[in-house]
């Protein structure tokens, strides 16, 4: 998995379309472009985003390589179930995605009861309707605090990606927020699940964060992604307020946040060649 056109051995920086949604999408891909990434993650926030919608051209400023389902207002699409058949519409559509991110289902009692189709479902690609290139992958979203005895977030959200037949989106704010140690979260995930990583900083419950302003340890999860020769999506994902008003400016940090991450992850594949070539 990984765009082979990008020009870049994996794992792929991608950035997405959340961090400037107020902006339009055709900008969003030029700034994105100028600032080096490999492609976009394309938030799918309105039914109007569908095959018909003219998305081509865009594809041609910054491919876009992955995509998120709807994550509110569900009803727009007619449902859970609905929405992610239309993304995976769109994406079936688009010469360069190959990669769907899910967030679960909610647990309260309306969601448990509009979305049975999802606890009954066992191979979400084929009851989605996918080609064959495009992969599906759940999301880690904030815990609170469970019960001492109860099943730990992550090992259960993983048992669910099996059992659906798809793979997990690791956003390491996420984790942050919810009082989790990136680190030894991100050593369980083993490397055939792992299919994109959502990335920002975080501290205390504030999220979404430009790397190095919130206190997670950044870099060396990506080191530990460069160790484990992760080649597949790295998704910077930040609020946009982390982003000034300038364009010009805006593409200058975004450069600036893209060349740490790959100094950070190259610097995690030469220790993992290092180690290989150790007797």
């Amino acid at each position: 998995m990984g765009p082979e056109s990008s020009g870049r051995s994996g794992p792929h920086i991608l950035l997405s379309t959340g961090c400037l949604f107020h902006l339009p999408l055709k900008l969003i891909a030029r700034i994105g472009r100028d600032a080096g990434f490999a492609g976009m993650e394309l938030i799918m926030n309105s039914p109007r985003l569908n095959p018909e919608a003219g998305l081509g051209k865009i594809n041609e400023i910054l491919p876009i390589r992955s995509l998120h389902a709807p994550f509110r207002d569900w009803s727009e699409w007619g449902g859970h179930l609905g929405s992610w058949k239309a993304s995976t519409a769109l994406a079936n559509s688009l010469p360069d995605a190959d990669h769907i991110t899910m967030h679960p289902p909610g647990s309260r009692i309306a969601n448990m009861i509009q979305n049975r189709w999802f606890e009954k479902a066992c191979d979400l690609p084929l009851l989605l309707d996918a080609k064959g290139r495009i992969q599906f992958s759940l999301e880690n979203m904030p815990w609170a605090e469970v019960s001492p005895f109860s099943r730990d977030p992550l090992e259960r959200l993983m048992a669910q990606c099996r059992d659906k037949n798809v793979g997990l989106t690791y956003d390491v704010c996420h984790m942050g927020v919810s009082g989790r140690n990136v680190l030894e979260g991100i050593d369980k995930v083993p490397e055939d699940l792992l299919y994109n990583v959502h990335f920002s900083d975080a501290v205390g419950f504030t999220e979404h964060l430009t790397p190095g302003v919130g206190s997670l340890p950044l870099d060396d999860f990506l080191q530990r992604l460069g160790k484990r020769g992760y080649d597949r999506y790295v998704t910077l994902e930040l609020e946009p307020a982390a982003f000034p008003d300038d364009l010009d400016e805006t593409v200058e940090l975004l450069i600036g946040i893209r060349e740490a991450m790959e100094i950070q992850l190259a610097q995690g594949k030469r220790e993992m060649s290092h180690a290989a070539k150790l007797p």
